[in-house]
């Protein structure tokens, strides 16, 4: 196409039909009012327009790559849909080792730049498309423009106000674009990852406390001392762990440590009688220093249990000093007066001290301290006490006889003196001797444990439901358990001089219980003086000393480390307050019949067991935790309506676009050049589409101005080679 231009105007000829329009200026107003400049122009010619009538929707190659490309736009929300379908398909599948939920959750993140991107693609189209079918038919121009300015959310808004009505298609279209923003925000939001917890049941075994703990104890170490050595090791170890590992829940072998309840009871219980373990500070709050084996443990999963235990306590009263009892009524330990010691401390595993030395209990290792007790044992049928003393070694084991437990003796604890050497001077050799006397009891207790893996927590314990024996009666009623522990527990750790490392624990549980000094130490350092400790905070500290030798005494080997796992080596399911019954025949069991009738029948199976330690049984709840994926149904719902409905709309425009037969006139600069008067282009074409009537017209100048430039009112229009005048401020238009 071709044009001439004229004027400084720009004006340019144009050739119509053969005639030639040829610019003419207008008269020019008085110079008090002068007009603006009228021009006008002229095409010459146009290249390639039709002259021709032409029929409607002729194909050619590039209506059909625009088929092509409408086409798979539409079906671009497909893939949002699929990536819907592949959340539900994941949805509580473990995400350990899924490749495909990886490559679904990269494909989210895509979602909330690619969903508006898609939606404004299709949505705009296809309003242009719903727009020319409408037209076509007939339609109001409101709903037109409507359609035709919902290209975005915005121009959806925009086109509300300024149309000033809110009509049905209005508030539809709104309700439509808002699916955009949802939409991809959605697609991000449609999966999550969370832990998933299943539960299942396990059998545990673990370290029986109860009387057949200690009789087990009573046939391998007590009896002729066969385990003490390793016991004396193991509690060394406790008694020399660090204070984070002593004050911690756990034993320096990993065990679970059981507080004692009474240490605890600051806390209230509830309904239930659990009280809940509150965070500890000194050692001496746990019943013993070393915690009970427990076999079955899962490596990594969690377990949630009880177990049931028995411990060993005492309660002292204060501390009686004398000096110590030397020869011609010094204070020599190398030469004691053991007549006048016999009178200060009486007791039944000490008779003679002439004959057995409580401060030397085997021969070449001496004590600083020893222990006794009020009661003798039932081994002299003729002895007046042997009534009582089988009664009360008969109920510890749960064997209640009446006629042995009447008298008062019988239902009295046990007593344990408690006899310690200390210094009287800094420097010499002045010696004195603190002796406190306890109750001896034993508390049955249940705890609530919560293991992660091996690490285990006691949470909660309250006092034991199903042992209900009275803490009155402990082992330590067999009268070998009671002289076996007297002589052995002040030598379980070696030590040169000075106070035993136990009376160092016993006089601060916190501290290192060696003496840490190079150089020379003097005498009151050397030997510590126990009662300065207030007496209660003594028996809580003994009674945990007491207990974790006890303990370790009665099954050392079940603290060596890698237990079987084979849960049945340890033994028959039981609990601990009527172990012994299951290693005895059902006609005579120990809560029916003396320790003499039964004993030797349990000693033969504890000697040819090959069991590290008798177990008792507890169920626990075990969780295993996985991570899962899981749809967020909302999200998904959300994501999948969106996703729905721009491609139902989609294809309904592209339906409706192959049942349009007019052109493609809709929002094109080119379409206000259809049969328009100011517009002097040849003739016809009105059967092409605007994108190619504007590439036909290309080059033609167009301008938005005054029509009527000679008259008083002006004509605004788009116009092209007419008569054009500029617009202005202050004039007046039709």
């Amino acid at each position: 196409m071709s044009t001439t231009t004229n004027s400084r105007w720009n004006p340019f000829r144009r050739h119509v039909l053969g005639s030639k329009a040829e610019e003419t200026p207008l008269a020019q107003p008085p110079m008090s009012a002068p007009q603006s400049k009228t021009w006008e122009t002229t095409v010459e010619r146009v290249n390639s327009w039709p002259e021709e009538a032409r029929p409607l929707k002729k194909h050619t190659w590039l209506t059909f790559m625009y088929g092509i490309g409408d086409f798979i736009m539409v079906l671009l929300p497909v893939y949002f849909i699929l990536l819907g379908a592949a959340v539900i398909t994941l949805n509580g599948k473990p995400t350990k080792g899924s490749d495909f939920g990886k490559k679904v959750e990269f494909a989210m993140g895509l979602g909330p730049t690619m969903f508006p991107i898609v939606f404004a693609a299709i949505s705009g189209r296809s309003m242009k498309m719903i727009a020319r079918f409408l037209a076509e038919k007939g339609s109001k121009i409101s709903t037109l423009e409507l359609l035709m300015a919902s290209q975005s959310v915005w121009g959806t808004v925009e086109s509300q106000i300024n149309m000033q009505r809110l009509t049905l298609v209005g508030v539809n279209l709104l309700f439509l674009w808002a699916l955009s923003p949802l939409g991809g925000q959605a697609s991000l939001r449609l999966m999550t990852r969370q832990d998933r917890d299943t539960f299942a049941n396990s059998k545990l075994r673990y370290l029986t406390t109860g009387p057949g703990g200690s009789m087990w104890g009573l046939s391998s170490t007590y009896v002729g001392s066969g385990r003490f050595a390793d016991a004396g090791a193991l509690y060394s170890a406790a008694l020399l762990a660090p204070l984070e590992t002593k004050i911690g829940p756990r034993d320096p072998w990993n065990n679970v440590k059981i507080p004692n309840i009474d240490y605890i009871n600051d806390t209230h219980a509830d309904t239930e009688g659990w009280i809940t373990v509150p965070a500890i500070q000194q050692p001496e709050t746990y019943s013993a220093l070393v915690g009970l084996p427990i076999v079955g443990l899962p490596q990594t999963r969690r377990s949630n249990f009880t177990i049931e235990s028995s411990y060993l306590t005492v309660e002292c009263g204060r501390f009686n000093q004398t000096p110590y009892p030397g020869l011609n009524n010094s204070t020599n330990m190398s030469k004691t007066n053991f007549a006048k010691l016999d009178e200060l401390v009486p007791g039944q595993v000490w008779k003679n001290k002439s004959l057995n030395n409580p401060f030397e209990p085997a021969e070449g290792r001496s004590s600083s301290f020893f222990i006794d007790t009020n009661l003798g044992s039932p081994w002299d049928t003729e002895d007046p006490m042997y009534e009582t003393l089988i009664g009360r070694l008969d109920a510890f084991f749960g064997n209640y006889n009446k006629t042995r437990l009447s008298n008062k003796q019988a239902q009295e604890a046990r007593e344990i003196s408690f006899t310690s050497v200390y210094a009287t001077s800094v420097d010499s050799n002045v010696f004195g001797l603190n002796m406190a006397r306890c109750n001896l009891a034993q508390n049955h207790v249940e705890a609530m444990v919560e293991c992660t893996g091996k690490e285990c927590v006691t949470k909660k314990v309250r006092k034991s439901l199903s042992d209900s024996r009275p803490s009155t009666y402990t082992a330590f009623e067999h009268g070998v358990i009671m002289a076996g522990f007297a002589q052995q527990f002040p030598l379980a750790v070696a030590y040169s001089a000075g106070s035993s490392p136990t009376e160092r624990y016993l006089a601060n549980s916190s501290a290192f219980p060696f003496v840490q000094q190079a150089g020379h130490v003097t005498q009151d350092i050397m030997y510590t003086n126990l009662s300065l400790v207030d007496p209660e905070l003594f028996s809580r500290r003994l009674s945990s000393a007491i207990n974790t030798y006890y303990q370790l005494t009665i099954q050392p080997t079940g603290y060596f480390g890698s237990l079987s796992s084979n849960l049945s080596l340890y033994g028959p399911d039981t609990l601990p307050f009527n172990d012994v019954d299951k290693y005895l025949p059902s006609d005579s069991p120990a809560t029916n019949s003396s320790f003499f009738d039964w004993w030797s029948k349990f000693d033969v199976v504890a000697q040819n067991s090959q069991s590290p330690f008798i177990g008792a049984t507890t169920t626990a709840t075990v969780t295993t935790t996985e991570e899962i994926f899981v749809g967020e149904v909302l999200w998904l719902s959300l994501l999948m309506v969106s996703s729905a409905v721009i491609l139902v709309i989609g294809i309904a425009a592209l339906v409706l676009k192959q049942r349009t037969l007019g052109p493609e006139l809709f929002g094109f600069v080119s379409s206000m050049t259809y049969e328009n008067p100011w517009v002097k282009i040849p003739s016809g074409g009105t059967m092409l589409d605007a994108m190619e009537r504007a590439r036909l017209l290309g080059d033609v100048q167009v301008h938005v101005a005054d029509v009527r430039g000679n008259d008083d009112v002006g004509h605004i229009a788009f116009a092209a080679g007419v008569p054009l005048r500029k617009l202005e401020k202050g004039r007046l238009y039709y």
